[in-house]
């Protein structure tokens, strides 16, 4: 999509959570709007910005990182994804049921690279959790029946992939596509 405008969330990982590494979602606005990106909108405050840009995820991905450290002093991991693979994210869903039904209790783990599926397997069974997992391409979904909070699989999850990851809830994924889907018909 290089060369024309689309609709892109960013994916930060490790900011604003459990009081770590603190960015006010203004800032991070600011940021990308410096960037030369259109219409940027933040949704909850644990690092989700949906804003208009040229380019590709990984260009815009190298981009933002590096204005990022930049501008707040530490490095921040960050997952672009467009419109049209988020929406492949929402459809491809193996947990539609369960997340419509409890929507906090599915969740998706975006990741940079492939998810190492042995790995989590491994974890999964050590834990003896509730947990199930499925992996497409560079995406990790989970159905977390007891929720993530004091699952051990969950805890463990991202050193299990062994890759960058940053996971969000089926209610944030659902949100983000609106916001998407918003923006592109505007």
């Amino acid at each position: 999509m290089s060369g024309k405008r689309d609709v892109f969330v960013a994916l930060y990982r490790g900011i604003n959570v459990g009081g770590n590494n603190p960015v006010k979602m203004e800032a991070l606005r600011a940021m990308h709007a410096a960037l030369g990106h259109e219409d940027v909108k933040s949704y909850v405050q644990s690092g989700n910005i949906v804003f208009g840009a040229s380019g590709t995820d990984k260009s815009l991905e190298g981009a933002i990182a590096a204005a990022f450290e930049k501008e707040f002093g530490f490095p921040a991991k960050v997952m672009v994804r467009g419109a049209g693979d988020w929406k492949k994210i929402v459809a491809g869903n193996p947990y539609a049921e369960q997340a419509a039904a409890d929507p906090k209790k599915v969740h998706v783990e975006v990741c940079h690279g492939a998810p190492d599926g042995k790995r989590i397997a491994a974890l999964l069974e050590k834990t003896g959790g509730p947990e199930a997992f499925t992996i497409v391409g560079e995406m990790l979904y989970m159905h977390a029946p007891e929720g993530i909070g004091r699952s051990k699989f969950a805890a463990g999850l991202e050193r299990a992939c062994g890759v960058p990851a940053t996971g969000r809830n089926w209610r944030t994924v659902e949100a983000l596509q609106g916001i998407m889907e918003e923006m592109k018909s505007a």
